[in-house]
């Protein structure tokens, strides 16, 4: 018996909703065999993130390939990342592995909590690791955050000597910038970063506006990245139990990927397989509890 395997490198959630610990439980729903490394230790429950420990470069890099040398992943979903050298260790693995099915969901802070990602660390994502991979999966938040870190470098690149001798120039224009973020909506922006970083973007539509939940994928359709947007439609599911959302979704992705499914046939079962999880309304912890991992299974 041959079962699709799925290597998720993310952060460790001791509340088991989220990172580490609820991507195995998305990976084992979808009937995958799943494998972990782990970027860094949270202290955390149900109420938000209190604190953040990164795994070594090296170390995470150990983990990594003691894993590729045994088992190849059909595969990845790239999650929490603590450090920019944690980015250039998962980018230089990928290229040495020829690996395939690389779904990255860029991790910028919790719900509730520290930060995880500094702007250094997505900085090296937008420029080492979304290149390489099948898709990026930013909510609206971080789609936004993305946008103005990609067009704030761009600028930099153009007027260089310019911006850095005048910081009033500098302020000025980030304030555009996000400005400009601000106003663009979820398929405008899908579109930019899609276009910029030569990967296919799914905005997710959980911190949207209104009564709809409705995800947008960007998807270069040729080798000029003219690109076309597909929507992936759902209504809003209110419930108190929303931790982990984010990243069953890419994880979900991730599986049906190794499955052998298309893209939007992915996208589309992931979209499923957390829309049943937020209706469990699963009540564990007295903050945000976890989604129902398990749900869709039971159905």
């Amino acid at each position: 018996m041959k079962i699709p395997t799925v290597l998720s490198i993310a952060g460790s959630d001791p509340s088991g909703g989220a990172g580490i610990q609820g991507d195995i439980k998305t990976i084992f729903a979808e009937c995958c065999y799943g494998m972990a490394a782990i970027t860094g230790l949270t202290a955390q429950n149900t109420k938000g993130v209190s604190a953040v420990m990164p795994v070594t470069a090296d170390f995470l890099r150990k983990q990594i390939e003691e894993i590729l040398r045994d088992i190849r992943p059909d595969a990845i979903k790239i999650g929490m990342i603590v450090t920019a050298a944690q980015v250039d260790i998962i980018a230089n693995l990928i290229k040495r592995y020829s690996l395939e099915n690389v779904i990255v969901d860029p991790v910028i802070a919790p719900t509730s909590g520290v930060e995880f990602a500094s702007e250094e660390v997505m900085k090296s994502l937008i420029e080492k690791l979304f290149p390489l991979s099948t898709l990026v999966t930013p909510n609206l938040p971080e789609a936004k955050r993305i946008y103005e870190i990609i067009e704030y470098q761009k600028l930099q690149l153009k007027d260089d000597g310019q911006l850095q001798s005048q910081f009033k120039i500098q302020s000025q224009s980030q304030t555009q910038i996000h400005g400009k973020a601000v106003n663009l909506s979820a398929s405008e922006l899908a579109c930019s970063i899609g276009r910029s970083c030569g990967c296919n973007v799914l905005i997710k539509g959980g911190h949207a506006e209104g009564c709809s939940a409705t995800d947008y994928l960007w998807t270069a359709s040729d080798e000029n990245m003219i690109g076309c947007t597909a929507e992936f439609k759902g209504d809003r599911v209110e419930t108190t139990s929303s931790h982990g959302t984010g990243c069953a979704l890419s994880s979900s992705i991730a599986a049906n990927m190794a499955k052998e499914h298309t893209l939007e046939t992915a996208i589309d079962r992931g979209k499923e397989y957390v829309t049943a999880a937020l209706k469990s309304d699963m009540h564990i912890g007295t903050g945000n509890g976890s989604i129902d991992h398990g749900a869709l299974a039971r159905q």
